[in-house]
């Protein structure tokens, strides 16, 4: 509830950094259990879809006791779906553990810390790299070898046609959506204009139809791997060529680049 009242366009009110104080000491536990309110940092940060996100940090002077983070994002989940939620943190809590996203740190109802990793996501044309591919790929092949215990059947078609539905009933669901194509060259006469919620139903049933007679085996998947959510470490660089290069030694035998928001994965085609 304290945190339903965050508004972005202004500074962070001191009942929500109470809150944190407190979420913090319960849950990261170590130097957190005893700051005062000029101790510790708590920004907020753009970028998520459906959640809140706050980096929390320890000021500089405050020493930590064991192997508590020094600092932690902070994510306040802000959807009332409750398997949705449930299968999240059973997705984010086995990737975590198998080291193919940020690090678990703690989790309460309504929201978790997660490791915070300094990083940037990748761009769209960094994505298509073919060098930049060939990272991507063996992480995700570790992704679909997963058994992961949430329901077996592809819900990715059932996710679209709710997300179509939802938008008939808005106000402009009843009229033609008109199409841009802006992250890429493509001859306006390729594509259509514009398109209706007709014609996306009509495209879901083409697909879903082609999906049922493929041969393609049902893994566990992502299901949203666009460039914003493949981070790469600071440490790391990307030439003009897509070659990713370390500027530390000791990174060397780490992987450059990790998977992050998890919320669509399920079992898909």
């Amino acid at each position: 509830a304290v945190f339903s009242k965050f508004d972005s366009s202004k500074s962070i009110s001191t009942e929500i950094l109470y809150r944190t104080r407190y979420l913090c000491a319960k849950y990261l536990g170590g130097a957190w259990n005893r700051l005062t309110l000029d101790q510790f940092r708590v920004k907020a940060i753009t970028g998520g879809m459906s959640n809140l996100l706050f980096l929390v940090e320890l000021a500089p002077d405050v020493d930590t006791i064991g192997m508590e983070a020094r600092q932690a994002l902070l994510r306040i989940q802000c959807q009332s779906d409750l398997d949705q939620l449930l299968t999240e943190s059973v997705v984010f809590t086995m990737l975590s553990e198998r080291s193919l996203g940020p690090k678990l740190l703690g989790v309460f109802p309504g929201g978790r810390f997660e490791q915070f990793i300094p990083s940037r996501p990748l761009t769209c044309l960094e994505i298509s790299k073919p060098a930049v591919g060939r990272l991507i790929a063996p992480m995700l092949a570790r992704v679909h070898t997963l058994d992961v215990p949430i329901t077996k059947e592809p819900e990715v078609m059932k996710c679209i046609r709710g997300w179509v539905t939802k938008f008939r009933q808005t106000a402009g669901g009843s009229r033609p959506i008109d199409i841009y194509c802006t992250a890429a060259h493509v001859p306006s006469e390729s594509y259509p204009s514009s398109i209706t919620c007709d014609e996306l139903e009509q495209e879901l049933q083409f697909i879903e139809e082609f999906l049922t007679k493929s041969k393609s085996p049902v893994v566990f998947s992502h299901n949203d791997l666009q460039e914003g959510n493949i981070l790469l470490f600071d440490e790391y660089k990307i030439n003009d060529d897509g070659d990713i290069k370390s500027e530390n030694d000791d990174m060397h035998e780490t992987d450059p680049l990790v998977l992050i928001d998890f919320e669509y994965c399920s079992y898909n085609y």
